[in-house]
This record gives C-alpha cells, sequence and structure tokens, in this order.
C-alpha cells in the first residue's frame, strides 16, 4: 500500500519531504508540475493522480490536496484505500464550511493586484511561516486552480465516500472554518476527527499527527 501525499494551494511537495515518506504530487501549476490544463484544471488532475497510483493507496490530501484525494476516492474507488484529510473544506466559499465570501473575494482581488505579495501573506496566515523557499505557482494556471476550487461544493458527496477517512484541523486555523472538519465527520460514514489547537499546516508542529495514522 502507497501513501501518496497532495500538497495545497501555493505551496508545492516541499512541504512533506522532511516530514514523511512516500510518493509526493504537485498540484498543475505548482512545484515540478507539467500538468497545464487549459480548463477543468481538478476535473483532470483528479483523473491524473487516479491513473497513476496504486491499488489500496492511503491518500493525504492538504486543503486543495484533501477536495482533490475525495474526488479521487469517489471516482477512482478501488485506488484508494484510506484518506487522510487535513484542513479540509468541502464548500470554500462558505462562512461555516471555509472561508467567508467577503474575505474570498477581497483575496481573489489582492492575488490579482499582487501575486507575489499575497501568496506570501497567505503562506504565513495559514503556516506562520512565507516558506520562501518554496517557488510561487505559475500565476495565471495558479488563479484559475483556485477558482475552480472557490467554486467546489462537495457537500452532497461526502455520505457516498466509503474508505475510512481521518480528518484534522487546527482549531486556530484562518483559512478554513474548523468547523467544517466537524461537519465533514458527521457526513463521512467511516470516519475519525482530530482536532488540536494549531493553524492550518498542523503537520508542521506535529507530524506524527499524520503517522499516527498511515
Amino acid at each position: 500500500m502507497g501513501n501518496v501525499f497532495i500538497h495545497g494551494w501555493s505551496f508545492d511537495s516541499h512541504i512533506w519531504k522532511d516530514l514523511y515518506d512516500g510518493t509526493f504530487i504537485d498540484l498543475p501549476f505548482h512545484g515540478n508540475s507539467k500538468l497545464n490544463y487549459k480548463e477543468n484544471i481538478i476535473e483532470n488532475f483528479v483523473n491524473y493522480v487516479g491513473n497513476n497510483i496504486k491499488e489500496n493507496s492511503t491518500l493525504i490530501g492538504w486543503s486543495l490536496g484533501a477536495s482533490v484525494s475525495v474526488l479521487v476516492a469517489l471516482k477512482f474507488p478501488t485506488k484508494v484505500k484510506k484518506l487522510i484529510l487535513v484542513g479540509f473544506s468541502p464548500k470554500f466559499k462558505d462562512e461555516n464550511l471555509g472561508s467567508p465570501p467577503k474575505f474570498v473575494k477581497a483575496f481573489m482581488f489582492s492575488l490579482k493586484k499582487d501575486f507575489e505579495k499575497t501568496i506570501y501573506n497567505f503562506r504565513k496566515t495559514s503556516c506562520d511561516n512565507e516558506f520562501k523557499n518554496i517557488p510561487l505557482p505559475e500565476k495565471d494556471g495558479g488563479i484559475k486552480i483556485l477558482e475552480e476550487f472557490i467554486n467546489l461544493d462537495l457537500t452532497d458527496l461526502l455520505p457516498k465516500i466509503n474508505q475510512e477517512t481521518v480528518l484534522i484541523h487546527g482549531k486556530n486555523d484562518k483559512i478554513v472554518n474548523y468547523q467544517a472538519s466537524i461537519f465533514a465527520n458527521e457526513n463521512i460514514k467511516h470516519s475519525k476527527l482530530i482536532l488540536n489547537n494549531s493553524n492550518h499546516c498542523p503537520f508542521l508542529e506535529n507530524p506524527d499527527i499524520i503517522v499516527n495514522h498511515l
């Protein structure tokens, strides 16, 4: 069984590599990814992941990567044995299940006005660190995949998840309301909820929070 890690928006696989062993897949327009889809980016990426992982894999998805992991599990059920979802939002543009719509709108305006500064601010808000050693995503593609993520609504799909699922969320997460994982835990049949007092990146403070569930 393989452990497959999918990072969150604006970061890349370097966020995981000093902490874990496994297969690391970069989001399109991030890191070393060569996937430059023009449209339906998330849907195409879901197909790419599903077609390239081994049977009975454990998917460890963080933020946008968590949403991708859910979609892979639903579309390729024999490929995914277990889900570990960190900072998961089933509906990002939502006060309780993600971020307030006003915040999302202001962020997108800022992102298009000053891409670099906005991303470093986003990283610091997420993880208390700008991570300037991690390259920026490609601007146009990075904005487009984020827009797709903002418009995702996975709420009705949660009861269809049959895989064992671990939900990990920091109560001090300033990107995704931790109530999102409480909601997901109530709607995913075989799920376990782990809350701590961390930010959007609980695995950086405590890598074992994932290791203990692999």
